[in-house]
């Protein structure tokens, strides 16, 4: 199906209720929203845009101002019950571009057609303050050259921390005067004054994924009063975010994560996962993933025209298969020809370029995760032997995602302080409660985060999705479908120890369009087509919304080796590659 048949089911449903589901008419708002001319907005959907002026400082009056740039995607369903604001995390992705992209259907879905949603690009993001701590060509040449692991050599560690100083001086030689005004309180403040602009009741309707999950416990625990209802996904700690050296709790689950990829592959067999033609068991497969990574050290793989597929390369790409399902066949299709020194296959050739190119691309989003993240976090480093013991903790907690350390690093030697930060305990009573959401094997925002975080709203709810990948929009799940748009039409929580289960399988093709037909209908904008609802179980009830098996999980497809490259292209991989980087470098 495709969207606009999607968007006329939504307004099909809706068209008789309409009146009962607008909060109330728009008072006084001060968006003038119009066409989006810019560029980086490649809507999949009819958006429209919008800017508005914010102080630099919120804490000075009368002093400097910069421009919030918005997109926005229309309700299905107007007049809308209001607007909800997204942020998708990093800290650095577009949120424009990431509202208006592939995913803008999947958005409308699950906050039930009713709700208009928009974003803006944070500070330190996009045109918003932008961090470009690398002015040259050859300031990102010297970057990239500098790439190596902790554990790479004996001296891994020590260059690490060299680059790291060099780093954090480029970027505060840069952007000294700019760096007190990129953090998460600001960008809270930022979130109320566009509600304000929107003209509607005054209200913050929020969903936020990863760090955007930071963002909105601050907002929450700075404007309790004023939270109609948020939704945060892959939910992060906020208390590690702002008061540890590292976030050492975000890596709890990646090992378990990453052996899973191995077992998957297993059960999927050899025509979907070609590593599995060798008849290896899981555990000797991840033992080869381990021993192909280790000859890198010392043995880099020429691709040509000065391309290096190396130790630092692979153990990004570890990192990146923990997003997501979507990104597991990448990597079980470059193993293979590691395994066997057939790196000279074309195959391999071009999809391992590619992938480095990818890692080349991001390194222009580092800045804003250096900028946001380390000018929020409060302690700071002055020698190398202090930072040892931040090294050797995430070594003990993760064996995949140990070489982090880049950011934390960066973070202990930053030179500027957010002006404005959260300095509460995050133990408050919202006006109305909130619903974390939350894989139950997420190896970058463990559940662990969700209950933590939990704990100190008053009221709000945990939605435990049995899926694998880094928020739980990962897999498809007619059940969290059915939850997510519950909570936001009418407030419904799931009830304690609720679990969804995810529809969608590794190497299958059940993907979140699937879910949208089997919780909207079939037929959707022909004459005559279904104009059911979406059903969602109150309190969360005993209904898993999967249907049979066989409708559930239909065999499973996987694309041939030969689109290896192709898997790269479809997915946007700069957000994640720039963290992945983040923990090389």
């Amino acid at each position: 199906m495709s969207p606009k048949q999607i968007l006329s089911i939504l307004s099909m449903i809706g068209m008789a209720t309409t009146s009962s589901l607008h909060l109330q008419p728009r008072l006084d708002s001060k968006l003038d929203w119009g066409e989006c001319n810019d560029p980086v907005i490649n809507a999949t959907l009819p958006a429209d845009c919008a800017n508005f002026t914010v102080p630099l400082d919120y804490l000075s009056e009368g002093g400097e101002e910069i421009q919030l740039q918005l997109a926005r995607i229309r309700a299905p369903v107007q007049p809308a019950k209001g607007t909800i604001l997204l942020n998708f995390g990093g800290p650095g992705e577009e949120a424009r571009a990431t509202l208006t992209g592939p995913k803008a259907i999947q958005y409308l879905a699950l906050s039930g057609g009713r709700y208009d949603l928009a974003a803006f690009d944070p500070r330190g993001v996009a045109n918003t303050i932008p961090q470009k701590c690398f002015l040259t060509k050859q300031d990102k040449i010297e970057f990239l050259e500098a790439q190596t692991w902790h554990d790479q050599n004996e001296t891994s560690l020590e260059k690490m921390w060299d680059r790291a100083k060099i780093d954090v001086e480029k970027c505060y030689e840069a952007h000294n005067k700019t760096q007190p005004f990129l953090g998460t309180a600001s960008v809270a403040r930022d979130l109320m004054s566009v509600v304000d602009a929107l003209g509607e009741d005054g209200m913050l309707r929020y969903w936020g994924f990863s760090y955007g999950t930071t963002l909105g416990a601050t907002v929450a625990a700075m404007f309790p009063d004023k939270i109609d209802k948020m939704v945060i996904d892959g939910v992060q700690n906020p208390h590690e975010y702002y008061h540890a050296l590292a976030d050492y709790e975000e890596w709890t689950d990646s090992d378990r994560v990453f052996s899973e990829i191995f077992r998957s592959c297993v059960r999927a067999g050899p025509q979907q996962c070609p590593m599995a033609a060798g008849n290896y068991t899981a555990e000797e497969m991840e033992m080869i993933a381990w021993r192909v990574a280790n000859a890198l050290k010392t043995n880099p793989i020429q691709l040509g025209n000065g391309t290096e597929f190396d130790y630092p390369v692979i153990r990004g790409l570890f990192g990146l298969s923990l997003y997501g399902p979507d990104r597991w066949p990448l990597l079980m299709k470059i193993l293979p020809y590691l395994a066997t020194n057939e790196t000279d296959h074309p195959v391999f050739v071009k999809a391992a370029s590619a992938l480095v190119n990818q890692f080349t691309a991001s390194v222009e989003i580092i800045p804003a995760v250096y900028g946001i993240h380390c000018s929020d976090r409060i302690p700071r480093l002055e020698t190398l032997d202090e930072f040892r013991p931040v090294q050797a903790r995430l070594s003990e907690i993760s064996k995949v995602m140990d070489g982090s350390a880049a950011l934390s690093m960066a973070c202990g030697l930053w030179k500027s302080d957010a002006k404005e930060r959260y300095m509460g305990d995050f133990q408050v009573k919202t006006k109305n409660p909130i619903l974390l959401s939350s894989n139950r094997y997420d190896g970058h925002t463990p559940l662990k985060s969700a209950y933590n975080v939990s704990s100190s709203f008053e009221g709000s709810s945990v939605l435990v999705v049995n899926g694998f990948g880094h928020s739980t929009m990962s897999q498809a799940s007619v059940c969290n479908l059915k939850q997510t748009s519950a909570y936001w039409l009418n407030g419904t929580l799931p009830e304690k120890g609720f679990q969804c289960e995810v529809n969608a399988v590794p190497y299958g093709n059940y993907t979140w369009q699937n879910a949208i037909t089997e919780v909207y209908g079939d037929g959707f904008g022909s004459p005559g087509g279904s104009n059911a609802q979406p059903q969602p179980v109150p309190g969360g009830g005993n209904d898993n919304g999967n249907g049979s098996d066989n409708e559930a999980n239909p065999k499973p497809t996987l694309p041939p080796v030969s689109r290896a490259t192709s898997l790269i292209s479809k997915i946007n991989l700069a957000p994640a590659l720039a963290v992945a980087l983040v923990c090389i470098l």
